[in-house]
């Protein structure tokens, strides 16, 4: 009797401890808080989007290929940067569905995790770092 408690008491113990995870919700769901284009936007663009928005991709106007054209984009489409009547900034009222009348980017593609909306989101909250 005595070794099915104590079995029982490892159990839970090893249970507590491979449980616990010492990281953020933020970091399991893979949100950057301070995000640069060159660290955390261009990998993901060069991803997800440069495919067809580019000089070379499949798809059309804008390209999003370098840092200047999505900054570019953001401030030249609609009022500072927001979708027209949203009030979502245009880049993610590409990426989040039904966040806006335009198509869901990318739209052969899976959905961005949240985690790299928010970034996004972080990124144009922050002003745009570039580096």
């Amino acid at each position: 009797m005595k070794n099915i408690k104590l079995i029982i008491v490892l159990m839970l113990g090893v249970a507590f401890f491979v449980s616990c995870d010492s990281r953020t919700q933020q970091d399991l769901e893979g949100i950057v808080s301070a995000p640069t284009y060159n660290k955390n936007i261009k990998p993901l663009m060069d991803s997800k989007c440069v495919n067809c928005h580019s000089q070379n991709g499949q798809g059309n106007f804008p390209e999003l290929d370098t840092y200047q054209n999505i900054v570019d984009y953001q401030l030249d489409n609609g009022a500072n940067g927001y979708s027209q009547g949203s009030g979502v900034p245009s880049l993610l009222c590409s990426v989040q569905s039904s966040s806006c009348t335009s198509d869901r980017m990318p739209k052969s593609d899976a959905p961005l995790s949240n985690g790299s909306i928010n970034t996004i989101k972080n990124w144009i909250e922050q002003g745009y770092v570039e580096n």
